[in-house]
């Protein structure tokens, strides 16, 4: 009879303690909630992903890594749409795998059998969008997009945007098409994201090249590599902000787990828009 009444004891014993830790928990995210609230600062999960068109293990791979992630906003690089390797909208077939309804194209290049350029995804209605082609300097490089879209969430609005600049190993097409990007954005009245495949490789001009108008979310030294997959060696892919002072960031991580569905790992950055 003792050892029944000591069992029930500490079961119940547990059971509070358990309701003790879930109350703890609660009221702490309560308070994280309010503060954000009295502060009038809005959350937002950002994802930045070169998917590679999904080569690899294909659409739904890539869909099930988004919903993994479970972010506000996605800039996916990469896509082919309607092509032998991809035979579909890949862009509402990707939004509707995603559950993240809202979504938007920025062409780049027409191939003979369909077309390839930048995905954004959102949980959000996009409110205005646009998307531009960048030019290329005479060094053989593809023609690339720019695409940015026009959000609200929790009644604060802020441009989230994606591109993939050139890729050869000389940085004359990337520092044109840079320039061309900080003049389509200089005159935009709200904070923007930029979610993008830099091809940012070490010692290249690209990033101080965007540090002109962008915030890095971290020290290029200090910031986690992003390909090739599985074993990185530098980073290429970055989700950037402006104004400075307009955001904060809460957290921002490669996304290791995910190394076989694309030759890039995917970067998600939280950030606190004031």
């Amino acid at each position: 009879m003792m050892i029944a009444l000591s069992k029930a004891r500490n079961l119940n014993l547990r059971l509070l303690l358990f309701a003790l830790i879930t109350a703890v928990l609660v009221a702490v995210s309560a308070n994280e909630t309010s503060a954000q609230k009295l502060s009038g600062e809005v959350e937002i999960k950002t994802m930045t992903y070169n998917i590679y068109s999904a080569r690899k293990m294909g659409i739904e791979a890539i869909a099930a890594v988004i919903r993994k992630v479970n972010p506000d906003v996605v800039s996916l690089q990469e896509v082919e749409r309607n092509t032998d390797v991809n035979p579909m909208d890949f862009p509402k077939e990707i939004a509707a795998l995603t559950g993240m309804k809202y979504y938007f194209f920025a062409h780049a290049l027409t191939l003979k059998k369909g077309d390839y350029g930048n995905v954004i995804l959102s949980k959000y209605p996009l409110l205005q969008t646009k998307s531009i082609h960048l030019g290329v300097a005479d060094d053989g490089d593809d023609t690339r997009s720019f695409g940015y879209a026009l959000l609200e969430k929790d009644g604060k609005q802020f441009y989230f945007a994606t591109t993939h600049l050139g890729y050869k190993k000389d940085d004359a097409t990337r520092l044109k098409q840079i320039n061309e990007i900080l003049k389509e954005i200089k005159n935009l009245k709200q904070p923007i994201i930029l979610g993008a495949d830099l091809n940012s490789r070490p010692n290249s001009q690209t990033m101080p090249a965007l540090q002109k108008w962008f915030t890095l979310p971290c020290q290029i030294s200090n910031c986690e590599w992003t390909v090739p997959t599985p074993k990185p060696t530098y980073t290429c892919d970055w989700l950037i902000y402006a104004p400075h002072q307009a955001f904060e960031v809460k957290d921002y991580a490669v996304q290791f787990w995910a190394d076989k569905e694309s030759d890039h790992y995917p970067v998600v950055g939280t950030f606190n828009l004031k």
